[in-house]
């Protein structure tokens, strides 16, 4: 391909673009740097040029440019909730798309916004059901629903995709398109490699259920905590729950200013409750960008290594007998649970060997983040919804490349 003549057409239709070679590596680049069999990947592949889109109608000619010259496209945002879904395994051209960063409507119940809209500036720039850790970090609405999945506040709300109920996206014709309903996983977690998603429909928290009250709440052994969360699926108001070893509290004590030798548990809750040290929950939420993905990063950081990292999806009635049967293999870093009864443990360990006894003994539903096929990440009838899109509208694969096994 020649990429100085799709460059110049680019620049024909006024589009701002770049083949300065420290952006494009830097744009290539996402939170793959945590997997030790995807940290390589990022120094091998890298695109050609960056453009940066003002508007959904300039990403259409960038797509329209792209095909006509068979160049692969990859999207990104602020690639701060993503595992190797921005590498672009082609090369081509990545289209960053922060530059589409604006609520276009809003009502009590819900937003229409660009993809890139941020979670926070200087503030949450509206109530989101569910969040990433990442999300005062530059993490931006589009990004998380195209790359992401659990987050805060999903004991309550689920995953990512079950509270977006539209979306547009400029498909691989080059058309624009609207997805609605059970088919936006069309385009959820597919990471661009279904279209160029250029607006989404969000539901915002309810009105009256937006005040958090965290507690903590300390037990001298995993079965306890575990029993303890499962009953807090008969109550109403939990927004968000999330469970902390021994390990990581004393690892993070420094970052949250609580220490604890017990497992504990942190409810965030939407009335006021009598159930354990508000305090000390106050101070552990306050840090949440420990949860989830953070729990790997912060570990490594403290630690000073690079560290094995596990993470399942895998039912509640099930998950005791799992982590009893690993604890002594690697380090429980945190689980955290959502509204279908699902836990998703995040274990860290130091070498491969125990890395892969782990993941025979958890089993459960996987949720590969050392993958770069996104096919091992979601379920069976989700993946099919993306093949099936894929096979119908991008036999050439140029959006995002690589990324999904056909098989």
């Amino acid at each position: 391909m020649d990429l100085t003549s799709v460059k110049n057409l680019l620049l024909k239709e006024e589009i701002e673009v770049t083949d300065n070679q420290k952006i494009v590596e830097e744009k290539s680049r996402d939170f793959s740097h945590t997997s030790p069999f995807l940290v390589n990947l990022l120094k091998k592949y890298r695109g050609s040029l960056v453009v940066y889109p003002k508007n959904e109608e300039e990403v259409i000619k960038v797509v329209e440019i792209a095909l006509e010259n068979h160049v692969p496209l990859v999207p990104r945002a602020g690639g701060k909730n993503n595992v190797g879904g921005i590498i672009p395994l082609k090369g081509g051209i990545i289209i960053d798309m922060t530059k589409m960063n604006k609520i276009l409507n809003e009502d009590d119940e819900e937003i229409y916004c660009e993809y890139s809209l941020p979670f926070f500036n200087g503030r949450m720039t509206f109530s989101p059901r569910v969040y990433p850790s990442t999300y005062d970090e530059g993490a931006t609405v589009g990004g998380f629903f195209s790359g992401g999945s659990g987050g805060i506040g999903e004991f309550k709300y689920g995953r990512n995709w079950d509270y977006v109920t539209e979306i547009r996206m400029v498909n691989p014709k080059g058309k624009i398109t609207t997805l609605i309903g059970g088919d936006v996983k069309i385009a959820a977690h597919a990471e661009g490699t279904t279209g160029i998603v250029t607006r989404l429909r969000v539901q915002k928290r309810e009105e009256g259920r937006k005040k958090e009250y965290p507690y903590l709440i300390e037990f001298d052994s995993l079965h306890d905590a575990l029993k303890f969360v499962e009953s807090l699926y008969d109550m109403t108001n939990v927004y968000h729950v999330t469970l902390r070893s021994p390990t990581m509290s004393k690892l993070s004590e420094n970052i949250t200013g609580v220490s604890s030798e017990k497992w504990n548990v942190l409810v965030v809750t939407e009335d006021e409750e009598n159930i354990g040290n508000r305090k000390a929950g106050e101070l552990v939420w306050s840090k949440r960008f420990l949860f989830f993905g953070g729990t790997i990063t912060t570990a490594m950081g403290i630690l000073k290594k690079r560290l094995y990292y596990i993470v399942k999806d895998i039912p509640l009635d099930e998950i005791e007998e799992k982590l009893e049967k690993v604890k002594n293999l690697g380090i429980i870093a945190d689980v955290e649970f959502d509204v279908a009864l699902i836990a998703h443990p995040f274990i860290l360990t130091e070498s491969e060997e125990q890395y892969e006894e782990i993941y025979k003994i958890l089993g459960g539903t996987n949720f590969d983040l050392n993958s770069i096929k996104i096919n091992s990440r979601l379920k069976p009838e989700h993946i099919r919804k993306i093949i099936q899109y894929k096979k119908m509208y991008d036999k050439e694969d140029l959006f995002n490349p690589g990324k999904v096994d056909f098989q």
